[in-house]
């Protein structure tokens, strides 16, 4: 009995105490019931507001910055674009450079909000099956996943804390990335970018755009790199400014790209279409629309308004602001009068430059641009909308610098890069050693004036187009009253050189000063209000038209073997660029002669004779590369089959040109008579030494291996694989000019002149290196074999040539080196 007492007593005490237990268990649920939610007003009670499209608060002590995305914002989408402000130009990030452009969302999920770029490449007509399979086999970016610090009490608003996303590379890569395929190019390591070092310098919020100031340090390991543009190659300061823009809600009409006119655009593939090329791609061009629509002239509501920046040197501004408003012409092909306007930044502006509300021509003086001008411009991607454009000049435009030491290199080419002010400036350059000891200032006016022609065309939408130098023929470019109107070429987009006139003809325009006929055509097509099919079909059909010939980038022959057709060339002028090629070294030879006494009187160094000589190899290479590209060129008209063109999509050079071609060379580039130099020069263009700059370099001229680059670039188009193989497979649909032509025309100008003479060293050199190239020629893989055994067939003709015996010990021994060359070539490859 007293067990059972004491085992009920035990019971009732465990039993009470697991009662006592769960109630204080219950206790800790009871008191987290009863806690009051904090929300975000709490947060922010001392942080600083900074209102506008995004609401952004930062922590005034430790500077950390927060959204506060409503509800409403969620799952809409906005455009983002990223600039820099300030950097370096090696590490790709100057002034003004255009890093990245597209459209975001922001989404909730759970307790996160989900930042993604939103992919706007692909559509699909709404009235199709197909668009219920929209987004398939495609994605979007999911780029950062945010935690919500806290909302309000309706949930409607969320708080998140944005510092390490701007100080990161989410947006956008801020260091250098290397080019998997040239790892070796720029190879300057630029680290990574140090969280700790960098900061958000400044906020600037507006009703439809919130931009956050970043300056990103870009921190690396010791390295050998010296530059005068960087304080500590260890730790590099790149400035950026981010944009975040609501997506215009207006009546801005989209319009399709056609590929006969040159516009910037956007990638869009209908992705429910039959079409053979369902491509809908959105050209950018600024909305504007019509005061009074019923007009076939009228102002615009909202004009376009470029501002010059207040860095503009004075003397320049009334020849920028004329370049830009010479644009007004061609947008009334488009029915817009006034539709630009340039206003002058005054030196008290409570704004920057860097403000995307304002569209800028600015001036810099880096210490390496990498341009003269430059003019990018950022898009609603979704329709191609122009919402902002900047115009980058730089002070080098106007110097008498060779920016470059070695100027024989292949044109490389950066497509978000404009080279057009590089060229002017040469030009510029070369206009100088030409000109009377009294300079003509149309020189530095024209310039100036299509400099911002250029670059504003840009700036409203407009690519280049390299087959605008074919408006004149080579007598009438020199007359004003034919030029004066319409322009040197039919766009201001081109890269032309300085029209310079041959000795004996009277100078006339050097530059175009007025927007041409086929920038006044693209306009129309870009920008006329209501354009219906039968409209845009009228204006297509012009395209064959000389004047509105059309070739971008992609088609360029800028580089040996790239591109088909000659006439989509740079620094190329006139219907007869052969013709004007002739008039160009005709005028270099005749400067050549009276140098060096052409500078006696100015020059201050001998730098500027050395120059001197630069500009004018540099100026004979290209015109030299000019008439190598009609050789196994290919003419391509861009038209459409409803159009009924008389010219063929594909039309070979005619032979007796290529034959013309190949004879100008034979005479100016290949002939022992080729490259006269003065060699009162030779002994005087001296390099001003600076400090130790000097040290490890060879300061001659070394002017065989100048000229010898410049034959090696004509060989390496005229023999390039490509250029051989199209020649063979041109002549089924029309080409002459056969492979084993070629090699014979070229080997025989190469070597017939001076069979019965001392060969000049320039011969030899060309001589040896055209030899040791068909060696290489006949072992690599990738010639086809009709261009092969015209190769085996020249190199037995050479063997012939050089067992002529001769007199002059120089000869003999390099005739020697030659048949030793062939001979063991020849027997090895047995």
């Amino acid at each position: 009995m007293k067990n059972i007492r004491i085992f009920s007593l035990l019971l009732i005490f465990y039993c009470s105490f697991n009662v006592l237990s769960a109630d204080e268990a219950a206790k800790p649920e009871d008191d987290d019931k009863d806690k009051k939610e904090v929300y975000y007003d709490e947060l922010i009670e001392d942080f600083t507001k900074i209102d506008g499209y995004i609401q952004v608060y930062q922590d005034p002590k430790s500077g950390e910055v927060y959204w506060l995305i409503n509800k409403e914002q969620l799952s809409k989408e906005f455009i983002y674009f990223a600039h820099a402000l300030d950097g370096v130009a090696s590490a790709g990030k100057f002034r003004g450079a255009y890093i990245d452009n597209g459209v975001f969302v922001l989404e909730k999920h759970f307790e996160t909000l989900r930042l993604k770029r939103v992919l706007t490449n692909y559509t699909f007509d709404e009235s199709s099956a197909l668009s219920n399979s929209k987004g398939a086999n495609t994605s979007d970016a999911t780029l950062k996943v945010i935690p919500i610090k806290a909302t309000n009490e309706d949930n409607s608003k969320y708080l998140v804390q944005v510092t390490g996303l701007l100080l990161s590379e989410t947006f956008s890569p801020i260091a250098p990335i290397r080019d998997p395929e040239n790892p070796h190019e720029g190879s300057r390591n630029w680290g990574a970018v140090s969280y700790d070092k960098s900061r958000i310098l400044n906020i600037h919020n507006y009703p439809k755009n919130s931009d956050f100031i970043i300056e990103y340090v870009l921190e690396s390991p010791p390295s050998y790199y010296e530059g005068d543009d960087l304080a500590d190659p260890r730790n590099v300061s790149i400035q950026m400014r981010y944009s975040f823009i609501e997506m215009p809600d207006n009546n801005f009409e989209p319009r399709i790209e056609d590929q006969s006119i040159g516009y910037f655009s956007e990638r869009v593939t209908n992705m429910s279409s039959y079409d053979a090329t369902p491509y809908e791609d959105l050209i950018q061009k600024w909305f504007l629309e019509k005061k009074d629509p019923s007009k076939k002239l009228s102002e615009p509501v909202e004009p376009i308004v470029f501002w010059v920046e207040n860095t503009t040197p004075l003397e320049f501004r009334d020849y920028i602001k004329e370049g830009v408003l010479a644009w007004n012409s061609a947008f009334e092909e488009a029915g817009f009068k006034n539709a630009i306007k340039v206003e002058i930044q005054p030196d008290d502006a409570e704004w920057d430059a860097g403000d995307i509300r304002y569209n800028v021509l600015r001036w810099t003086s880096s210490p390496e641009p990498m341009f003269g001008g430059y003019g990018p411009r950022f898009v609603n991607p979704r329709t191609g909308q122009i919402i902002g454009a900047d115009v980058m000049l730089e002070w080098v435009f106007v110097t008498n610098r060779v920016v470059a030491d070695d100027i024989f290199n292949s044109d490389g080419h950066n497509h978000n890069i404009c080279s057009a002010s590089n060229l002017m400036q040469q030009g510029l350059m070369l206009g100088s050693l030409i000109s009377p000891p009294v300079k003509d200032p149309r020189i530095i006016e024209q310039s100036l004036i299509e400099l911002a022609l250029h670059e504003v065309g840009h700036t409203l939408g407009l690519s280049h187009n390299f087959k605008a130098s074919f408006l004149h023929d080579p007598i009438s470019i020199h007359k004003p009253e034919a030029t004066r109107s319409v322009g040197v070429t039919s766009s201001v987009m081109e890269y032309n050189p300085i029209n310079l006139a041959p000795p004996g003809i009277e100078q006339g325009d050097y530059y175009s000063v007025v927007p041409g006929p086929y920038d006044k055509w693209a306009i129309k097509y870009g920008y006329t209000p209501n354009l219906t099919e039968n409209e845009r079909d009228q204006i297509l059909k012009q395209s064959s038209k000389v004047e509105y010939m059309f070739a971008n980038d992609s088609e360029d022959m800028r580089s040996p073997g790239r591109g088909i057709d000659p006439r989509a060339m740079i620094n190329d002028l006139t219907n007869d660029p052969i013709t004007y090629s002739l008039q160009r070294l005709s005028l270099l030879e005749k400067v050549m002669e009276e140098l060096p006494g052409k500078l006696d009187g100015d020059a201050t160094t001998w730098e500027e004779y050395r120059n001197a000589l630069k500009v004018i190899l540099r100026e004979t290479d290209r015109s030299l590369a000019t008439v190598s590209r009609y050789i196994g060129g290919v003419y391509v008209n861009r038209s459409r089959p409803a159009y009924k063109p008389k010219l063929k999509p594909y039309e070979p050079v005619p032979y007796e040109t290529q034959k013309r071609a190949m004879e100008v060379l034979s005479d100016k580039a290949f002939s022992p008579s080729a490259f006269e130099i003065n060699r009162e020069l030779l002994n005087i263009v001296q390099t001003e030494r600076r400090s130790w700059d000097l040290s490890g370099e060879y300061e001659d001229p070394q002017i065989l291996k100048a000229i010898l680059a410049i034959q090696e670039k004509l060989l390496d188009h005229i023999l390039n694989p490509w250029v051989l193989y199209r020649v063979s497979d041109t002549s089924l649909y029309g080409n002459e000019y056969s492979v084993h032509q070629i090699m014979e025309d070229l080997t025989s100008s190469i070597f017939e002149e001076d069979l019965r003479e001392p060969i000049s060293l320039m011969r030899q050199n060309l001589q040896t290196a055209y030899v040791r190239r068909l060696f290489t020629m006949l072992s690599e893989n990738y010639y086809d074999d009709i261009s092969t055994s015209a190769v085996y067939s020249s190199l037995r003709e050479i063997q012939k040539m050089v067992k002529k015996s001769s007199t002059d010990k120089s000869t003999k021994s390099h005739r020697e080196l030659l048949l030793w060359i062939i001979d063991s070539g020849l027997n090895n490859a047995n």
